[in-house]
């Protein structure tokens, strides 16, 4: 055999060894010098953000990364992650904050840590003010009397004393027997009602006598509306009319004219796709039908409703409200459409704000100091802020970010977020 063959295989056989366990005991230099490098944000910037985003340096052979973000004196976050960013999982709100990575190598501790670097969360032209969690998901959210009703997905409704928004309050969860998914919630301060649209209880709307406004009671909730996915609410001659969009059947109407009784009005007005949501003004609804638009029904006969006019929308139309001679619609993946209604017959889409992200989910209108302003609540990306100066063109003026915004409602004082993993957020002009 020949020798120099042999003694080639057994340097080569070394070589490799050398390189396998080398590679798999690297570590990196135990040099203080050597610290993780944070590459964004940059130490001192200011974000308007309701989420941080933070970036360092990736190192190839790293088992994991500790993050450690502090507020004031205080540690808030402490997060271990194997990629080299994450965005914060809670909201920030306004102030100061600093923060810092470690790294760890194999099964060591966490070392090398990087510099302490600091930013300021600025959040412009609307703030976080405060959040609260609710037992389950938040779909939506109305305010009476600075009290939030939150329709809480499959925990019911949920509570919040909003007296002060700076501090919002979980008070009490309300759940009940067939109760499947609260998407919808409807407030009526006059006739002192609440009304759930539970999607797929029984019975899939529930009503609560909030008379008392700390302690909410059963009232009567007998009408059938399989798969309700919202409610509204309007008086027409001087009685309280409920109506509710069912995602297969489409939209009913109820009457609480008599004490007691929730009364079935006519059939449901068929939709020719998945009847998403509904909004009422004097005699007039408008009913959200998925990729179909909206429909204008006038229901001053509640008993026989009747097709005005039907205005197609380039995405799935969810949610609506009126605002003088114009619907607003969330529209799913295609944001915010605005139709003018001035004739009611003929509908006329004029306008798209499509900012490419989120999915549209559901719209609230409310004035500050004097101006108006649209909430927009786009899933995944938060909720984006339009001012209403021109309302046939509304302008994207601000958003904050939260992990999924389904719902969003609104007082004198402030939008309120109805967010899938945050629960409640109050947000105000700044």
């Amino acid at each position: 055999m020949n020798i120099k063959y042999i003694s080639a295989s057994i340097l080569i056989f070394l070589v490799l060894m050398l390189l396998f366990y080398g590679c798999a005991e690297r570590s990196l230099p135990s040099d203080m010098d050597y610290n993780v490098i944070l590459e964004f944000p940059d130490d001192g910037d200011t974000l308007n953000n309701s989420r941080a985003y933070l970036d360092w340096e990736y190192y190839s052979d790293a088992n994991g990364y500790k993050i450690l973000l502090w507020r004031e004196d205080s540690i808030i976050w402490e997060q271990i992650e194997f990629n080299s960013s994450v965005k914060t999982l809670f909201p920030l709100t306004d102030g100061f904050y600093r923060w810092c990575v470690g790294v760890r190598i194999g099964d060591g501790d966490f070392g090398n840590w990087s510099d302490t670097s600091s930013f300021t969360i600025n959040q412009r032209p609307f703030e976080i003010n405060s959040f609260v969690n609710t037992p389950g998901t938040a779909r939506d959210v109305t305010s009476i009397d600075n009290y939030l009703y939150v329709a809480d997905g499959q925990a019911g409704m949920s509570l919040v004393n909003a007296e002060f928004i700076f501090q919002l309050e979980f008070l009490n969860n309300y759940d009940w027997d067939g109760q499947y998914e609260a998407r919808g919630i409807f407030a009526e301060p006059i006739a002192n009602i609440l009304a759930i649209a539970d999607y797929r209880g029984v019975p899939p709307i529930y009503f609560f006598d909030i008379t008392d406004r700390l302690n909410p009671t059963s009232a009567v909730s007998g009408v059938w509306a399989r798969l309700c996915e919202d409610v509204c609410g309007i008086w027409m001659r001087d009685t309280l009319f409920i109506l509710a969009a069912d995602r297969d059947d489409g939209m009913y109407i109820y009457d609480l004219g008599t004490p007691g009784y929730v009364n079935q009005r006519g059939s449901a007005y068929p939709a020719p796709a998945f009847c998403n949501g509904v909004s009422a003004r004097d005699t007039i609804a408008a009913v959200c039908v998925d990729d179909v638009g909206v429909l204008i029904l006038n229901i001053a006969d509640p008993d026989n409703k009747v097709l005005l006019g039907s205005c197609d929308t380039p995405g799935k139309a969810t949610r609506c409200i009126f605002y003088d001679d114009y619907l607003y619609v969330a529209d799913g993946i295609c944001g915010l459409g605005v139709i003018d209604i001035t004739d009611l017959e003929n509908p006329a889409y004029i306008y798209n704000s499509d900012v490419q992200v989120g999915d549209a989910q559901d719209l609230i209108i409310a004035e500050f100091d004097g101006n108006s302003y649209l909430a927009l609540a786009i899933g995944s990306e938060g909720v984006l802020f339009y001012s209403l100066e021109n309302p046939a063109m509304p302008y994207l003026i601000g958003q904050i970010e939260s992990m999924y915004a389904y719902g969003v409602g609104a007082d004198e004082r402030a939008f309120y977020i109805a967010d899938r993993d945050w629960g409640i957020l109050a947000v105000s002009l700044e």
